[in-house]
């Protein structure tokens, strides 16, 4: 039986792992960008976030695995708040990776960093995601009419959050 999910901060050594998920356009049409990076800008943005106070990022990992990225961004400590992301190796999904890995990341949000709110965006047609927040327990709060090109056609995106009061941990 396989380990427990973790989560731990990126290192410089994760920056190979981060670019190759990057370069995946089965995992970029869902981050809603295109699979088009090179390894000098992916150094290039852990270096700018080393003091940046608004972002945390984490690779998820199994049994010293590397299975994953989330972070939360776009922090705002007045507020309490923050933005959700996740992005899972494709040799790792659907092996409930995701809901864990979402739990960890919110539990994180909201006992070692005492946001209220979390907040994410997810493409309209993105339905296992959908499901697996919805689990988690993040409510579809509105829409965002044809906010993405991606793959020749518009989509709509749908905004979600979590409120501290609401999450119920597993």
């Amino acid at each position: 039986m396989a380990g427990k999910l973790q989560i731990r901060t990126v290192e410089k050594s994760d920056l190979d792992f981060i670019h190759k998920m990057r370069k995946n356009n089965d995992i970029m049409q869902y981050w809603c960008g295109e699979p088009y990076t090179t390894k000098e800008k992916v150094l290039k943005n852990y270096d700018d976030r080393q003091t940046d106070t608004t972002i945390r990022e984490f690779i998820i990992y199994q049994d010293d695995e590397k299975i994953g990225y989330t972070s939360l961004f776009n922090l705002n400590f007045s507020h309490r708040t923050g933005t959700f992301g996740i992005m899972l190796d494709p040799y790792h999904q659907g092996n409930g990776h995701a809901a864990d890995s979402t739990r960890l990341i919110v539990e994180y949000g909201f006992n070692i960093l005492n946001l209220n709110k979390i907040n994410l965006d997810v493409v309209d047609y993105n339905k296992k995601a959908i499901h697996v927040y919805k689990k988690v327990g993040f409510q579809i709060e509105g829409e965002k009419k044809q906010q993405y090109y991606i793959n020749g056609k518009y989509t709509n995106g749908l905004l979600m959050g979590l409120l501290k009061g609401d999450y119920k941990p597993k």
